[in-house]
């Protein structure tokens, strides 16, 4: 086999292997990407949660008070 017939065998292999490499990064990114879309839709939800909390506890607030006030006037 001639030193070009080598080169170019080389050159076929470096490229089959940048071509793995890219595909592995690519697939990764994807994985990244959709684990940040998650953790993303995750934190609104919790979001979501919290401000529904928030409001049940200031209902609940304002009731106690409502109660401590009527308890007050008797």
């Amino acid at each position: 086999m001639s030193s070009l017939e080598k080169s170019v065998q080389r050159l076929a292999g470096a490229l089959d292997a940048l071509e793995s490499r890219l595909e592995e990064q690519k697939s990764e990114s994807s994985a990244r990407s959709e684990s940040i879309e998650q953790a993303k839709l995750r934190a609104r939800t919790a979001k979501t949660q919290a401000a529904a909390a928030a409001e049940d506890l200031a209902d609940a607030i304002r009731e106690l008070k409502g109660l401590l006030a009527s308890g007050r006037e008797a």
